[in-house]
């Protein structure tokens, strides 16, 4: 099974591994996780053993993507040379996750550690295939460990908000009243690496949004033929997407990913900040994205007259 295979369309968590790597880390609700303190050690054990990943599948991968979505990345001086946390926009269906954190890995040697929501780890097939991959359980006391052993880690603090939104939501920031992340970079006096994406918001239209397809007669379908787990939550439940010429591939859209200047924490490690000075250190990330997103909708308009004839025509 191929990268993209294994992320994105893993049998029975096929439409549910679509927001692996779009946890956003809610220390709150994560409290209440049921995992023993001897699984969550396991697991760490584990996923500092890995490495990146090699070999021929991965090189493939990389030059498909390439090809596919001419990938731009902006702003590459001004990545710091130590371990940060990357954090982003999402776009619908989470695409724009694999896609970067392959080509981060592959053609910048940056071997990025996702965040994947931990109801995904409890099936075991799921596990045993992403975790040589470099996907990880997102609970507070692993990150805390990546965070020490000085890894970069990758997060879509907007998770499936973001990846099941309606078309008329493109490119928005939506990370509602999630703050953890922040506290757990400052704790540890961590960089946080804001970036944004634009691109991968229009891979795919949708025959039905998130909402309208939760009240159609297609989802009980989907249920009852496996294709949709019947315990899924509501806001994993994504919309019917369509892509290049209405099929299930997505459109060949040039894709930009922007950096912004990283922001260092290194100020409060082993203290908690305010709940304000939280919502200002939050507040000065997702404005950093936002104006990114429009400088990079901006040059990709610039730049639309490199798209051969055939990429526009397979992208509308």
């Amino acid at each position: 099974m191929t990268y993209a295979h294994t992320l994105l369309f893993s049998r029975n968590n096929l439409l549910r591994s679509h927001f692996s790597i779009g946890l956003a880390l809610d220390t709150h609700h994560m409290a209440t996780s049921p995992t023993t303190r001897t699984a969550v050690q396991d697991h760490i054990d584990q996923i500092l053993r890995v490495d990146m990943p090699t070999g021929p599948g991965i090189t493939l991968l990389a030059a498909s993507l390439r090809k596919w979505f001419k990938p731009h990345f902006v702003g590459l001086e001004k990545l710091p040379s130590g371990p940060a946390l990357f954090v982003a926009n999402h776009s619908l269906l989470a695409l724009d996750a694999f896609t970067f954190h392959l080509l981060m890995h592959y053609d910048y040697r940056r071997f990025l550690r996702p965040l994947a929501d931990r109801t995904l780890f409890s099936n075991p097939y799921y596990a045993q295939t992403v975790i040589p991959l470099g996907a990880v359980d997102g609970q507070p006391d692993v990150v805390r460990a990546l965070m020490d052993a000085g890894k970069d880690i990758l997060l879509y603090p907007g998770g499936t908000r973001e990846a099941v939104k309606p078309p008329e939501r493109r490119y928005q920031v939506d990370w509602g009243e999630r703050y953890g992340f922040i506290r757990l970079a400052a704790e540890k006096g961590y960089t946080i690496v804001p970036f944004a994406s634009v691109g991968p918001d229009e891979y795919y239209d949708q025959y039905l949004t998130s909402s309208e397809l939760q009240t159609s007669q297609l989802l009980y379908l989907l249920r009852q033929f496996g294709l949709m787990p019947p315990d899924v939550r509501e806001d994993l439940i994504p919309p019917l997407p369509a892509g290049m010429l209405g099929s299930p591939l997505p459109k060949p859209k040039t894709t930009f990913f922007g950096f912004c200047p990283p922001v260092s924490l290194a100020a409060y490690k082993d203290k908690t900040p305010t709940p304000r000075q939280q919502q200002r250190i939050r507040q000065g990330i997702e404005d950093a994205i936002a104006l990114e997103i429009k400088e990079l909708l901006l040059l990709r308009e610039r730049n639309r007259h490199k798209d051969g004839l055939l990429r526009r025509i397979l992208s509308v």
